[in-house]
């Protein structure tokens, strides 16, 4: 059983005293704050510590909660503790748990043994002794661990995490400026953790004082109480312009008024500012559960149960600074984790509901993806139907042609030749009229029907040039040809096809219409162009340039010149009439 101590104290003359006085001791309970006992004062308060140690025990452990503000320690006369600075600045050594582990030659076994604690401390920031404990070393040790767990480890734990959280919504603000409301929960976690600062700071550096550490640090208390309420009001995507402000200004008026305060009246306007501070939070809190009690649709639900938490710690935190609860362990800072618990899960389920709609979204766009796809498919497959139904048109269209113009053009000479002397044509002439129509049919087919590659225009010309020359001289019109350097000239079977029909449509033209006695044909090559004309001395007629006013035959002319890609010239007077065409040549492979 650990031995009773005899707790006593004296208030000291001096900051630099170095013995306690002999007299003026009083007797007191830990824990111990001088505020009421010696309202107002600042300076040193000895405490005495008195037992007498049981003879049979070895070693002891000692345990101090905490001291209020800086202090120096000494057992039985001998120095086991003093803190860096017993006099302004003083040392924060408020929230420092201390243990030692007391070996047999500082103890006296079986007599009164005194433990002297010297504090260095302010009244109006709770000046004084805690709890002192004194027992087995292996329960005092567990118990300091305990206590350096609260006051020391998630003190630091939180600030850290306060850190963290405040870089990520920061660079998630900077990733997407029209939540504003994590912006300002980046500003509040900053403010927030320069304020918790303040329960692990071991000096008021910068500041010659801890009253001026004060002023800051209630400085920041107000700032982080606007941010706060600023950032309710954005999560709720409310807009209260004039609360805003109003909170603004009652800040700002209070941290002039704190650093305006003369030191002996700080104090008083700390606890004013403080406590409007701390009922601030209380009632953001409270008035943002009642909105998400209200409002299911609010995004503010998923945060109220965390808000209501930070709210009891902050009551809980208000009843000790005004000492109200005798206790010098504030929670809010360790609370901090609970919020920030809250805004991640807040964040994690909106999350979660982005990815739900993406991949609603992913599925009803494969589904409009194989819709288009399928009526893309059919509009293919019709469109290549009605290709299918052009081409076969045009190759109507063209068969149509070439037998106007070749197979049509042979007919309509062989006829006249039959209209114009019936009595005088020979069973041999007139088979060979019929060859020459079998000749024609069957060029006709071979040109159509075949694909092979090119040949050489001047061996389709030869039979060509013969029937026409017979036909035309048959029906007493003189034809003479003009062929040069076509010799060793290949044309692929179409533009063959194409260049006869020209020309035997020219001259079916001549025939048919003219009423000449003579027609000059020229088929030459000249270099990178082949020219065709064809030339007679008939009636003639009026030339028009488009096809609506010509007959057949010109507009099947003009038609071979635009798919041969050659250019067509036609000149026409009473007694000459001229048809010129020239087409380019593909260069040799």
């Amino acid at each position: 059983m650990p031995p009773a101590l005899h707790v006593e104290a004296v208030r000291g003359t001096v900051w630099n005293q170095i013995a306690p006085p002999t007299d003026g001791w009083t007797p007191v309970t830990l824990p111990d704050s001088w505020a009421e006992r010696w309202p107002g004062f600042d300076g040193v308060v000895w405490y005495r510590l008195t037992w007498k140690q049981p003879a049979q025990a070895a070693e002891a452990g000692l345990l101090l909660h905490y001291l209020n503000m800086a202090g120096e320690v000494s057992l039985n006369g001998t120095t086991i503790s003093r803190d860096e600075s017993l006099v302004e600045p003083l040392t924060r050594a408020w929230n420092v748990p201390r243990y030692w582990l007391l070996a047999p030659p500082l103890l006296k076994p079986g007599a009164d043994n005194t433990l002297l604690v010297r504090v260095s401390g302010l009244f109006a920031y709770q000046a004084g002794l805690g709890p002192v404990s004194l027992g087995p070393p292996a329960a005092l040790q567990a118990d300091y661990e305990k206590e350096r767990l609260v006051r020391r480890d998630l003190q630091v734990l939180g600030l850290a995490v306060s850190a963290a959280v405040s870089a990520f919504f920061a660079a998630l603000w900077l990733l997407r400026r029209r939540e504003t409301a994590y912006g300002w929960f980046a500003v509040m976690s900053v403010l927030w953790l320069l304020f918790g600062y303040n329960q692990i700071a071991t000096s008021p550096w910068p500041f010659a004082s801890n009253h001026s550490w004060q002023a800051l640090n209630t400085s920041l208390f107000l700032a982080f109480c606007v941010s706060y309420i600023v950032f309710a009001l954005r999560f709720c995507a409310w807009r209260m312009p004039r609360l805003e402000a109003a909170a603004l200004l009652v800040a700002l008026a209070g941290v002039l008024d704190l650093w305006l305060a003369s030191g002996a009246s700080l104090p008083v306007h700390r606890a004013i500012w403080t406590l409007a501070g701390g009922l601030t939070i209380i009632a953001v809190n409270s008035a943002s559960i009642l909105h998400a009690l209200r409002h299911r649709t609010s995004p503010m639900r998923s945060l109220a149960p965390f808000m209501a938490v930070s709210a009891a710690t902050a009551a809980h935190d208000l009843l000790v600074f005004t000492q109200v609860i005798d206790s010098n362990i504030y929670y809010t800072t360790m609370s901090s984790y609970v919020l920030l618990l809250g805004m991640a899960l807040t964040q994690a389920g909106r999350f979660v509901s982005s990815l739900k709609r993406i991949e609603n979204f992913n599925t009803e766009l494969i589904e409009e993806v194989n819709a288009a796809k399928a009526e893309l498919a059919a509009t293919l497959a019709q469109q290549h139907a009605l290709e299918l139904a052009h081409a076969r048109i045009g190759e109507r269209v063209n068969l149509a042609s070439d037998l106007h113009d070749g197979l049509g053009g042979m007919l309509v000479g062989s006829i006249a030749t039959l209209e114009r002397t019936p009595e005088n044509l020979s069973a041999p002439e007139l088979l060979a009229m019929l060859k020459r129509l079998r000749d024609d049919l069957r060029l006709i087919i071979e040109a159509t029907g075949r694909h092979d590659g090119a040949r050489a225009f001047g061996e389709l010309l030869a039979p060509l040039r013969h029937r026409t020359s017979q036909l035309l001289d048959a029906n007493g019109i003189d034809c003479r040809w003009q062929v040069s350097n076509i010799e060793t000239l290949e044309l692929p079977p179409s533009q063959s096809l194409d260049l006869l029909r020209f020309l035997q449509e020219a001259l079916t033209n001549v025939l048919k219409h003219s009423a000449s006695r003579r027609v000059d044909v020229a088929v030459m090559r000249d270099g990178a162009e082949l020219k065709l004309s064809v030339r007679d001395d008939g009636r003639g007629f009026v030339v028009d340039g488009t096809d609506k006013a010509s007959g057949t035959g010109l507009r099947s002319l003009r038609a071979r010149a635009r798919r041969l890609g050659a250019e067509l010239q036609l000149q026409s007077q009473p007694g000459e009439t001229q048809l010129a065409l020239r087409m380019p040549l593909a260069p040799a492979a």
